[in-house]
This record gives C-alpha cells, sequence and structure tokens, in this order.
C-alpha cells in the first residue's frame, strides 16, 4: 500500500533531503501547478505554499522564497521573505560578510585582552576599574 493507505502515511508531509519540508498537494487544490512543476510531483514546498497562499497566487518557478533566520523548517509567515534570485544572492552575500566582519570584530577583541592581560603581566600597565560603566582606566607604570 501507499500514499493515505500505507501505514507509514505522516498526513503528506515530510522533509526532503535538503532539510525542507514538503506538503502533499491534490490536482483539484488551487496551487496544484506549484506542485506539478517540481520534480516530486503532488508535493510542494512547504515555504513556497505559504507565501504562496498569503499572496493568494501561484508562485512563479523564478520567485525564491527566503528564510530569514535560516531555519528551513521554520515556515511563518513573518520569516519568510519574497525575493528575485538577483535579491536572494545580494541577501545572501551581504549576510555572509556580515558574519566575517562580526567574527572578524570577535577575534579582534580576543586580541585585546590578550594583549591586555600581557601588557599587565609584564607590568606596563596597571588597570584600575573605576565606576565609569565598568570601562577600564588603563594607565602607564614606569618599569624599573
Amino acid at each position: 500500500m501507499s500514499g493515505e493507505n500505507s501505514r507509514d502515511w505522516k498526513g503528506g508531509r515530510k522533509r526532503n533531503n535538503e532539510g525542507y519540508i514538503q506538503i502533499r498537494i491534490y490536482s483539484g487544490d488551487f496551487f496544484f501547478p506549484m506542485a506539478v512543476s517540481n520534480e516530486h510531483r503532488n508535493y510542494v514546498l512547504e515555504h513556497r505554499l505559504v507565501a504562496a497562499k498569503s499572496l493568494g497566487r501561484c508562485l512563479h518557478p523564478w520567485e525564491i522564497v527566503h528564510h530569514i533566520n535560516h531555519i528551513r523548517e521554520d515556515n511563518r509567515i513573518e520569516n519568510l521573505q519574497l525575493v528575485s534570485d538577483l535579491g536572494h544572492k545580494q541577501i545572501t552575500l551581504f549576510e555572509k560578510k556580515l558574519a566575517q566582519q562580526t567574527q572578524h570584530i570577535e577575534d579582534l577583541r580576543k586580541e585585546i585582552r590578550l594583549l591586555r592581560w600581557q601588557l599587565k603581566q609584564d607590568g606596563i600597565i596597571d588597570k584600575n576599574i573605576g565606576n565609569s560603566g565598568g570601562r577600564h582606566k588603563e594607565r602607564t607604570v614606569a618599569k624599573m
């Protein structure tokens, strides 16, 4: 037995190899043309279906639905953004660059902490924490 009659039937909802949720859709459904254009006939990617229902129309094959938080199974409408291929590439490049810059900033902060620790160990600076919101006050100490 297969489909709904199968003991393994999960209600027409499954996860594909890329981690996206797919929803079984039937020929009488308004959104069925989105499934037919898909290589997995009778299934449509859930995030595309959610976006299409929100817009009240089928999505074109070239329209991309972007997961804002990058969690592929989070298909809430507030987490989805309809973009063009170019727009999606721009978002992806921007997010990648932002992640690189964030990591670079964190690496620099670690290096600064290490350098301050080394200077303190060498007796070159003396750190005093005042009541200035936890900011460090540094003063140079003359080495003897």
